[in-house]
């Protein structure tokens, strides 16, 4: 079998590379190659296609006369993006597998747990990222419906590896950056609704079992952790990983945490504030022995082991820094030079 990965070495690509490789398949990969030094290596055995996927044509003269059994896309975002890639491969692949997000359901309690059929979201919601991925998955259910094109949907919740994701904050080093400097790590309320931080190499052993299974397309799965966690635990968690004093948490009011977070947008940053409880029923009618493996204190210790190996993986956003400074001086942490007090 042969692959493509679009994206490919990413945060939650890298390790379902690794698993198409470890099945034994000829693994493709196309992306810019430009940000490879703050990524996981491209794996040696990868047949590397270097071309921005956003410029159609030089992606189908990099392509040339190549076909696939499967396309995975892990950076499609919207629906002008998902019609060029139909464009582009409706006659290259025998399945296209596209990466949604679980932040399209909808946050209601009578939802929980969170199915595959919880109601979505209205496209016209204010989220540009979430009205982008409902974008992505309709424009591709309807050439599914329409023409037959191959597509299977995946919906990631709350994966990480290369990436330490805070409740206020971006998933650059900017925040964790903080913490190490004596900062307290912001939490908004009291940080004891539930949170299913998956590891991507958990992610991934889920994953690759839809790559090439025919009974997956015209279907979407959710792949979210099992092991529910509090965010004080994850936070504990996160700080002691980082070396610093697992006790540093300051819960900011809820209202606070959306006035003072400029740093997202208010839908993604309240549904921080809901319980991630997800049914990962579906995913397993595919996979009937997968499950979460790593632990989230064995994984973020893996993540920040990683992210300290080499200075240039951990990036600093000097606006999100400056955001994040600013709610500390509001708060009462910080002076007013932004030093902790």
């Amino acid at each position: 079998m042969n692959v493509l990965f679009i994206g490919g070495n990413g945060n939650i690509s890298w390790w379902c590379v690794q698993e198409a490789l470890e099945a034994g398949w000829e693994v493709y990969e196309l992306n810019r190659g430009q940000t490879r030094k703050t990524r996981r290596a491209v794996q040696p055995q990868v047949h590397q296609i270097i071309a921005d996927i956003h410029d159609t044509d030089a992606s189908e003269k990099a392509l040339g006369d190549l076909t696939f059994d499967c396309v995975c896309d892990f950076i499609c975002f919207n629906g002008e993006q998902a019609r060029e890639r139909i464009g582009l491969f409706k006659d290259r692949t025998s399945q296209y597998i596209v990466i949604s997000s679980e932040a399209v359901y909808q946050r209601k309690s009578e939802y929980l747990p969170f199915t595959e059929t919880t109601p979505k979201y209205e496209p016209d919601i204010s989220d540009g990222y979430i009205s982008g991925k409902l974008e992505v998955e309709k424009v591709f259910q309807d050439e599914f419906t329409g023409s037959g094109f191959p597509v299977t949907i995946v919906r990631p919740g709350f994966t990480y590896d290369t990436i330490i994701q805070v409740p206020v904050g971006q998933n650059c080093f900017t925040a964790p950056q903080l913490f190490r400097e004596g900062y307290p790590l912001l939490m908004p309320g009291d940080g004891e609704n539930l949170v299913a931080p998956l590891h991507s190499k958990d992610f991934a052993r889920a994953f690759w079992r839809l790559i090439g299974n025919r009974e997956t397309i015209g279907e979407s799965y959710h792949i979210v952790a099992d092991k529910l966690i509090t965010w004080n635990e994850m936070a504990r968690e996160i700080l002691k990983a980082l070396g610093t004093d697992d006790k540093n948490i300051l819960h900011i009011s809820r209202e606070n945490a959306l006035r003072w977070n400029s740093l997202g947008s208010e839908v993604l940053n309240r549904q921080h504030m809901w319980h991630y409880i997800f049914d990962n029923s579906k995913i397993r009618e595919i996979a009937p022995d997968w499950k979460q493996e790593i632990p989230f204190s064995e994984g973020i210790r893996m993540t920040v082991d990683w992210l300290m190996e080499n200075e240039v993986r951990r990036r600093i956003n000097p606006n999100c820094k400056e955001a994040l400074l600013r709610i500390y001086r509001e708060a009462g942490v910080a002076d007013e030079n932004g030093e902790a007090l």
